[in-house]
């Protein structure tokens, strides 16, 4: 009876519908066609025989649309020499054949290296020179280690990253002790040559199909009236500072992301403050994986306590200390900057690069701290503190004349704009000399800070509660319908304690239809539902004209209606800096392409890997050094992964070793197989690509509850 009716529902080519409906669906709605196959006396299908699937295409993938790529004028990152140079693999590779070892040297064989992998990554020192020296170990695995510190010996053979440096800062302090003498700090600053981390990422083979040099203007059509930003290659900053350089220069635009961080759980105050760096050469989607490495720590700047400091000098000392450090990692960024350094790129050939500070990544309080102003002023803009409010642009700040302002309170002045500015005294900072830099025009949106935590559940939510009421608001999240995709918060949100950027936006996408029919005003709804948009679009992985109109078009509802706050007395005014820093969202994306590149939460994830995990490995005391040592080591077997996937693709079948395209070379083809070129009225040239736009499931679901709002 079962042989029976399965060969029958085989034989049909449908199945069950889903729950409880007795209906059929036809192969086409089942996205497949069912094959019969041969069945036995006990009802079941031979393995090599069973019902087969048939692939078509996915009704829910994102449509396809056209790039058309304007490309600059100018010859860019053209080749020093004809020929490619060797990379840093290949010159591994030939020095391994030379000392005849094979690519798990100086590990004996792929077991060993698997084994040594996993040590390095879960298991301690302690725990691991126990476990080499077990009896069973020895007998049975016959490693050519057989503790730790031999283990260690393997790993520091191999190559490793750029080296570390430590420099004694002394801090002079204005207290006097017990024996008359000035009382004085000696801290550490360890750091890293940032151009040999640049050579780091632009030489690295790994990265090799996700790297451009090659500034671009990219469109939605033929036409050229609907720009396309999501990469920083496609923003108006590369394409600016590229004209200020020489032909056939290239730019490796610097990410730099700073954020102080506590070590010690539980007691004890041991904090550190990582400085990272990556280049925006390479893809956004390749950089913001912490597994892909393409982030390296710059440095660990000092948390000194200043205790030889009085209160009244102890906060500005902090903030030059800072600068001073900066200035000290970021030193060999000046000459390469304005002149060049010669490096050989990820696809072989040798390029003029020049390393120039384009982004900082940092929370609202060290954008502040890095700006040389106060926390109650913006740090890109001169706006007014009492008029962070409202929907205006004042002018932004200048690097020139922020200098000039601080030379002449430096030399006894009292300008009117030191204070109207809100300017620190902070006669040296960092940037100051760092050529093509405006560092108020560095800083990026800070997504998870600015509008996750920020605009959204500080300000939104809050006021919201207060308008509802706390157990009305908890009962309405309950009693919100299940939907595949959307959280559902069965104990509402009042009990959460401890948020992260993972529960504010499973929030985000049904707090509108928990807030739809309640007793509050219809003008809240319409604040609530602009703020949610504008933080939807803001998330976009890539921005046209048009979604930054729309994205403004939020901004503007929400600043027309919100007054409506004040009326209700949920506010008294709404001069809050993270609503303020919406209004250079737009600019941002148009100079650095979209936020996704530059958020906040991979520094925060990094200090998993180059802060906490580091510190747990130390011993607690000098922990600095350890760490350093710690990541050295780490590094070094992350690289020696990559050059064994490295030599897995070159071997004959598995990659196609011309896929990459030089665009500095003349002799390659301009574009790629199936793209097309055409020419606008204007004659520029503009080269079409296939692009895939991003995927916006998430938010037509919000639109739907968005929708069921007006009702």
């Amino acid at each position: 009876m079962c042989r029976d009716r399965l060969r029958e529902v085989l034989r049909q080519g449908k199945v069950a519908a889903f729950e409880g409906d007795d209906s059929a669906r036809s192969e086409d709605e089942v996205g497949g066609t069912l094959t019969s196959e041969p069945i036995d006396d006990d009802c079941n299908v031979r393995s090599s025989q069973r019902p087969s699937l048939e692939e078509v295409e996915d009704i829910d993938a994102p449509p396809k649309s056209q790039r058309y790529v304007e490309s600059f004028p100018r010859p860019v990152a053209t080749p020093i020499h004809a020929s490619k140079v060797k990379t840093k693999f290949e010159i591994l590779l030939e020095d391994q054949t030379r000392a005849n070892e094979d690519q798990w040297g100086p590990f004996a064989s792929q077991e060993e290296w698997d084994l040594a992998v996993w040590l390095m990554k879960n298991v301690g020192q302690r725990s691991t020179d126990e476990f080499l020296k077990l009896q069973a170990t020895r007998d049975r695995m016959n490693l050519s280690f057989h503790n730790n510190r031999t283990f260690l010996k393997k790993v520091d053979a191999l190559p490793a990253g750029p080296q570390w440096e430590c420099e004694i800062i002394t801090a002079p302090g204005d207290q006097v002790g017990e024996d008359g003498e000035i009382i004085g700090e000696e801290m550490e600053l360890w750091y890293r040559n940032p151009i040999e981390c640049i050579k780091e990422l632009v030489g690295n083979p790994a990265f090799g199909d996700s790297i451009s040099f090659v500034p671009e203007r990219v469109y939605t059509s033929s036409d050229g009236d609907d720009r396309i930003y999501d990469e920083m290659w496609t923003g108006d900053w590369w394409w600016n500072t590229q004209g200020k350089l020489p032909d056939g220069a290239a730019i490796t635009p610097l990410i730099l992301s700073s954020d102080k961080t506590q070590l010690s759980q539980f007691q004890g105050n041991k904090k550190a403050w990582p400085v990272y760096l990556t280049i925006g050469n390479i893809s956004k989607e390749v950089r913001r994986r912490p597994s892909a490495h393409a982030t390296l720590l710059l440095g660990y700047l000092p948390v000194p306590k200043l205790n030889c400091y009085s209160d009244a000098t102890h906060s500005l000392t902090s903030y030059r200390l800072f600068h001073h450090c900066m200035s000290r990692i970021l030193e060999p960024l000046i000459k390469a900057g304005q002149d060049g350094v010669e490096m050989v790129c990820a696809d072989g050939f040798a390029r003029l690069i020049h390393p120039i500070l384009a982004a900082y990544v940092a929370d609202y309080p060290e954008q502040c701290l890095v700006s040389c102003c106060m926390e109650n002023c913006c740090p890109r803009c001169t706006v007014d503190p009492k008029e962070r409010g409202d929907f205006i642009q004042p002018p932004d700040r200048g690097v020139a004349s922020t200098l000039d302002t601080l030379r002449e309170h430096e030399n006894g002045h009292n300008p009117q704009r030191f204070s109207d500015d809100g300017i620190r005294a902070i006669y040296q900072p960092f940037w100051h000399n760092l050529p093509y830099c405006n560092i108020f025009e560095c800083f990026t949106p800070d997504l998870l800070h600015q509008l996750h935590k920020g605009l959204f559940k500080d300000h939104i939510v809050k006021w919201c509660t207060a308008l509802v009421g706390e157990t009305e608001l908890d009962a309405r999240f309950k009693a919100m319908s299940r939907y595949p995709g959307l959280r559902h918060f069965s104990k509402g949100i009042s009990f959460v304690s401890q948020w992260t950027g993972t529960e504010h936006r499973e929030m985000q996408k049904i707090f509108l239809g928990v807030l739809a029919g309640s007793a509050v005003d219809k003008r809240v709804v319409t604040v609530v539902r602009a703020a949610l948009d504008f933080i939807y679009y803001a998330q976009l992985q890539m921005h046209t004209s048009t979604t930054l109109a729309a994205l403004k078009s939020c901004l503007e509802t929400f600043h027309r209606h919100k007054d409506i706050f004040i009326q209700l007395e949920i506010r008294k005014h709404f001069n809050i800096p993270k609503i303020h820093c919406l209004l250079h969202y737009f600019a941002s994306i148009q100079a650095l392409g979209s936020n996704d590149g530059y958020n906040s939460e991979l520094p925060e994830r990094l200090h998993i890997n180059f802060a906490k995990d580091a510190f747990r490995a130390s011993n607690r005391k000098d922990y600095h050094e350890q760490m350093a040592l710690w990541l050295q080591r780490r590094e070094a077997m992350w690289q020696r992964e990559a050059y064994i996937k490295w030599l897995k693709d070159q071997q004959p079948g598995t990659r196609n070793d011309d896929q990459y395209h030089d665009p500095g070379s003349e002799c390659d083809e301009p574009n790629g197989p199936g793209d097309q070129d055409t020419n606008t009225d204007d004659g520029m040239s503009i080269h079409q690509e296939n692009l895939i736009q991003p995927n916006t499931n998430i938010y037509q679901k919000y639109q739907y509850l968005a929708v069921f709002s007006r009702f």
